[in-house]
Parts: C-alpha cells; structure tokens; sequence
C-alpha cells in the first residue's frame, strides 16, 4: 500500500511539475485529483451498462462518450507525465481519444462516417486539448481533476444535445422528459452562445448592447427555436405543467418559500458586510435538502426541470458578476466577496458545483434509476458534508493526519447520512435489501474520501456515491 502511495505520489508530482513549467497555475500545491477526472465518463458508462434494452439513443451515445472521455483522461494524464513538454501545445496522443470515439460512434451508435468522424474528432479534442484551455483561461480556479470533470460534463451536455435536439426537429417530442430535455437544453445552450459572444466581442460587455443583443437572440431565436421544436409554445407549456397538479402548486408554494429564506440570508450578510463562515454557508446545503427531498420523491420530473431551469439563471447571473452590469452586477460582486470560500477565485463555482452535485443524477440520460441513487447528491453534500462542517467547527477535537478535518465531523458525515437511508427505507423508498446493505458502505467510504480529499466536495462526492448505488 505505501508503495502504491509512493507511485501515485510521484506522478501527482511530475504532473504538477508540468503544468507549472506550461505556466498553469493549479489550485492546490499537492493534490491534483487524478482520481476524480474519470468520474463523470464512468458515470456515463455505467448509466448506459445499467439500462434495460429500452434505453433511449442519447443514453447510448452518451454511454460511448463515456468510455471515450475515460480513454481521454488517461491520455491526458500520460501526455502530462512525458518530459519536457509543453503542456498547451496540441500533441498527438490528443489524437487517440477522437480516433477511438469516431470508430464507437461508427460501430457501436450506427452514425454515419461523416458524423462520427466530427463528432469523434469535435468530443475527442475538447476532452482533452479542452482541459488545459480551461485551466489556461481560469487560474487558480481548478486542480487537474475539476479541471477534466468539468470539461468533460460540458462535453456530454454538448453531445446529448446535438444527439436530441436535430431528432426533436423531425419528430417533436411526447413525454414529459423528452419535452423538458429539450426546452432545457436550448436555454442552456442560449446562455453559454451570450458568454462565448461576451468573451470575444468586448462591445458586447456594455449594458446596452448585452441587453440588446440577449433579448434579441432570446425573442427572435431561442423561443422560435423552441416552437419549431416542440410544436407549440414553450412558455405555455411549462405554465401548463407546473400549474395541472395540485402536488406541482404546493412544491412551487414551498420552493418560493425556500427562496425567500435564501435571499434574506443573502441579503443580512451583505448588510452586515462581513464575511460568510463555512457555517453560515452550509445554511444553503440544508435549504437544498429542503427543497430537494420532496421533489425526489414526489415529483423527480419537475424537480429536473427546475434545477435546469436554475442552472441557466446561475450562470447568466454569474455573467451579470463578471461583467459588472447594472443593475444587479455590484451587488452579485458583494455576495460574491463575502460568501467566497478558499476554492473561489475568479469564477463562483461552489454555487454552481453545489446545484450540479445535486442535480447530476437527475440529468442522467435515463428514466429507471432508483430513487437512492437519485438521492447521491443529496446524501453526500446536502447531509453528509453539512454535518460533518458543522460538527467539526462546533466540537472536532481529534484530527485527521495531515489535515483540518476532525473524526467527530466524519462520524457526523457518516451517521447523518445513515438515518436519512434507514429512513427511507423504513418508509419502503429503498428498493431491494442488498441495496441498504450498498449504501451503508458506501457512505462509510463517502465518508472517508471527505475527510482526507483536497478536491471540491460537491462536485466529487456525488459522482463517488452514485457509483458505489449503481456498480
């Protein structure tokens, strides 16, 4: 095991060595999450493995992707480990990843050459190249694994959305899923087009020609789109929707209400002008629990729409903090300074982390996944992670080795999470014994990698625990 160690250690070094000889400036000094860059290409895989024969072709595709984007880490990785490189600079093995992923897509999805070879060269590149760019463009705001995790969930949206979206325009949607899929991925894909526009158009970044321009492209492209897609009015139909149960009304009725908490403990900490601490941060975790556990249960589909529908405002607000656009630009940069943790830099993503943690398994391409792994996110950094913050500031005595985590914050992180499961499961929402049993040692080892891992909790926990429920 020390030897182990020893290795992973040493390339964890020349890793960071050379990343810092291309000038990319990593987030931390020694931990470069090596482990945590396969994750969501493995999530992937293992959503696609895990379906019935009725899975849809955007879980098949995206099940290739994910064995590709594992093949890209690894590619990455040992480009990264090579001598004297030059780590921005395009390279070859960049290559094998798109040559691999155009062969599946060929073989395995039944595209056409055409598509396979761009798709296979487009996803191919960008999981790899892609990541450094990312690291080069934001420093400081990403260890190598965030880094690959983050690039490679782009990628999969990208793909999801170029498998979904030219179907939907032959053959409108009919389920619920289907119809909030799409409506969702045209908005997502509307606010990254006004950031990709605001980042190599500087006249863009006045207030009257970023409003102009995104209300613009909002009336004259994204509803029309949308129409054409669906074959009626998307604004119509989402009011529908929320609006044709009584179990819809009363969560927006409670949802409202969350919001309502969330935006005066906003709003008092701005006031008060000091800085947030990881307490008072974790206020937002246990609001998310709140809001999350019903819908879950209750009303999965809704749920997923909202949280898409969040996500896009998330990042169009982040937008407005960038670029300091009245009206609401000073005071998002306020927020910003006093709720930033150390993991900030020039981007908020513990926010955005913190919405995607919860929200990754909802977004997974499928319809049969169990409510626990549904739940990961919820489990690991709603509960576990609160707990474990909360226990550890009020009473950790007893150290961890080599870190400021305490044994009293991961017994927390541990038995919270185990009363909500034995809860569930007492009201029959955990589907099958071996599966409690799963659970129960997966959050005994969730627990562990929280106390000793450098990398951001709530992107890593709940990708670790949905397939330690799925393996």
């Amino acid at each position: 095991m020390d030897l182990l160690s020893g290795h992973y250690a040493m390339l964890e070094q020349r890793i960071l060595d050379s990343l810092a000889a291309s000038d990319l400036r990593h987030r931390t000094k020694s931990s470069t999450g090596l482990w945590l860059g396969p994750l969501i290409g493995l999530s992937a895989l293992i959503t696609f493995l895990k379906e019935d024969s009725s899975y849809s072709e955007i879980c098949l595709l995206v099940g290739i992707a994910g064995g590709g984007l594992i093949i890209s880490c690894t590619c990455l990785y040992a480009r990264l480990m090579m001598d004297n490189t030059a780590a921005k600079d395009f390279h070859l093995i960049y290559f094998l990843p798109a040559i691999i992923l155009s062969t599946l897509f060929l073989l395995v999805g039944n595209k056409g050459l055409l598509v396979s070879v761009t798709w296979g060269l487009a996803f191919g590149s960008i999981s790899t190249w892609g990541v450094i760019q990312i690291m080069a463009n934001f420093p400081d705001c990403f260890t190598l694994g965030e880094a690959t995790a983050v690039t490679h969930s782009i990628v999969l949206f990208l793909l999801s959305s170029c498998t979904n979206l030219p179907l939907r325009y032959h053959l409108p949607p009919i389920h619920e899923s289907d119809i909030i899929t799409s409506i969702l991925q045209v908005i997502i894909l509307f606010v990254i087009v006004i950031c990709v526009l605001c980042a190599n158009f500087p006249l863009l970044r006045r207030p009257a020609q970023f409003y102009s321009v995104t209300i613009g492209i909002a009336f004259l492209v994204v509803i029309p789109v949308l129409h054409m897609l669906l074959d009626q009015s998307p604004l119509l139909w989402i009011l529908s929707y929320a609006f044709s149960s009584s179990s819809r009304i009363l969560l927006l009725m409670y949802w409202a209400f969350c919001l309502f908490l969330a935006t005066i403990a906003v709003v008092t900490q701005v006031l008060k002008s000091s800085h947030a601490t990881t307490s008072i941060r974790k206020i937002f975790h246990i609001l998310s629990v709140l809001v999350y556990v019903p819908g879950l249960i209750w009303e999965p589909a809704f749920l997923y729409l909202a949280s898409g529908i969040v996500l896009g405002l998330f990042l169009m607000l982040e937008l407005l903090r960038i670029l300091k656009m009245p009206p609401l630009g000073d005071f998002l940069q306020k927020g910003f300074s006093i709720f930033a943790d150390e993991k900030d830099s020039l981007i908020s993503l513990t926010p955005l982390y913190l919405l995607c943690g919860l929200s990754a398994t909802l977004w997974m391409p499928t319809e049969n996944m169990a409510l626990l792994p549904l739940m990961s996110g919820v489990l690991t950094i709603g509960v576990g992670d609160t707990a474990a913050s909360f226990v550890g500031s009020k009473w950790g005595k007893h150290k961890w080795l080599d870190t400021d985590k305490s044994f009293e914050g991961t017994s927390a992180c541990a038995v919270t999470q185990l009363i909500l499961i034995l809860g569930l499961a007492v009201f029959g929402c955990v589907e099958s014994t071996s599966l409690l049993v799963r659970s129960v040692c997966s959050v005994i080892l969730i627990s562990l990698v929280e106390a000793r891992t450098e990398q951001v909790d709530n992107l890593a926990l709940p990708f670790l625990m949905y397939l330690c429920l799925t393996i």
